[in-house]
């Protein structure tokens, strides 16, 4: 089955350059479609992908992960199986090829960034990849870095910009989405206190593109918490069009529009959902592929409805309470919930109430909006990972 799989890929897109140029010439617009293929996912991502080609621009496998070292981990396995034959081809389309290097651990982060001789050596590591492979560039994708690494970390894309600017390579870099200091959950003191770990200035100097990662959202805007949810609708989006215009007011102001593409989910989470004096707590469980998550409503008996994030939600009791969850992944927010919703959350320490929100191709349509609203780059979905709604791909216009 998998040697099936890899050759039914191939053939598509040596399919697909056989097809009239023309054809692609008319569906390529200024709007720029990109999409991270992920490694955990990489053969039903590759297959759905490669039967959607004329629709993208630029392609990311999420593919490299770093070392405290600095040297390089190929999660993907890029140069093994139905991947040499299938870059080839994509690249062959004049679709971008992209890699994405992800990196998550702060410290490890600024302890090789602030040391000069560490941090010249992997700028050169990631030169000689990006050279061996013949990539079109390379993606940064590098979190929960600490305030103190700022400096560092601009100085690292500075080094990065010399070595690949001189081959015509593109430097992609991913950053957290960063909306006003008083919005935010854990803000506390004033806005000129809050410190960031992303230079924008430097960021906008130095990268060709800058994805802004508007997925992940939670209930960590507590101004669009208290108009959206604990009233007559729980509210835990992952990305709510409204938020991504907060994002992107922001960003413009340091970064070029054009070199702007907003990040649009596929999927979403499932959360456990507790009402307890006024106090409503989200614990987050588990995320969802589209698909996962309709089979999730479908054997809970559950109707998807859309709400007011845009996204599709949905409700559903269980006797399977959870214990334990993370704090990192556990939020406390006041609640005035109406008597008919509030009757439906459990506060019994053995029924569990659970709320699924998750991204569509009308949810994803909605960000699209904001992003030419704004006239930005383009937009970079996370994740194609063949699990997501089969019309998403319809709507990339």
């Amino acid at each position: 089955m998998k040697n099936y799989l890899r050759i039914f890929s191939i053939i598509v897109i040596i399919g697909a350059l056989l097809a009239p140029s023309s054809l692609f010439a008319a569906t390529k617009a200024k709007f720029y479609y990109s999409g991270w293929l992920p490694y955990w996912k990489q053969q039903p991502g590759a297959q759905n992908t490669a039967l959607n080609l004329e629709k993208l621009h630029e392609i990311s496998p999420f593919s490299y992960e770093v070392r405290a070292n600095g040297t390089l981990v190929d999660k993907l396995k890029i140069n093994e199986g139905f991947w040499p034959a299938w870059l080839s081809a994509v690249h062959d389309m004049g679709i971008k090829i992209i890699p994405t290097i992800a990196w998550f651990d702060g410290d490890g982060i600024h302890k090789l960034l602030s040391n000069k001789k560490t941090r010249i050596a992997h700028e050169d590591t990631i030169k000689a990849l990006v050279k061996t492979q013949n990539f079109d560039g390379i993606d940064i994708d590098y979190e929960a870095k600490l305030a103190d690494t700022k400096d560092y970390f601009s100085t690292f894309l500075y080094g990065l910009a010399i070595r690949l600017h001189p081959m015509g390579k593109t430097l992609s870099c991913t950053i957290e989405a960063r909306m006003p200091a008083t919005s935010r959950l854990s803000y506390t003191g004033t806005p000129d206190d809050y410190t960031y770990a992303n230079d924008y200035a430097a960021i906008n100097k130095y990268c060709d593109q800058v994805r802004i990662m508007t997925y992940d959202q939670g209930v960590i805007d507590v101004d669009l918490d208290a108009v959206k949810g604990g009233n007559d609708q729980l509210y835990a989006p992952v990305s709510d069009p409204d938020w991504a215009k907060k994002v992107l007011t922001l960003a413009v102001k340091s970064i070029n529009p054009k070199k702007i593409m907003l990040g649009v989910p596929t999927y979403g989470y499932e959360y456990q959902v507790t009402l307890n004096n006024g106090i409503l707590t989200y614990e987050r469980l588990r995320s969802h592929t589209f698909v996962q998550a309709m089979a999730r409503a479908s054997s809970t008996f559950s109707t998807p409805a859309r709400n007011n994030a845009g996204e599709l939600s949905f409700i559903y009791t269980t006797t399977t309470r959870v214990h334990g969850v993370s704090p990192n992944l556990t939020w406390n927010l006041g609640s005035t919930l109406n008597t008919i919703l509030a009757n439906f959350i459990s506060t019994s320490s053995t029924q569990s109430t659970r709320y699924v929100s998750f991204a569509d191709s009308e949810s994803a349509a909605k960000l699209i909006a904001v992003a030419k609203q704004f006239g930005i780059r383009g937009v970079v979905f996370f994740k194609l990972d063949g699990d997501l709604d089969p019309t998403l791909w319809s709507i990339m216009k």
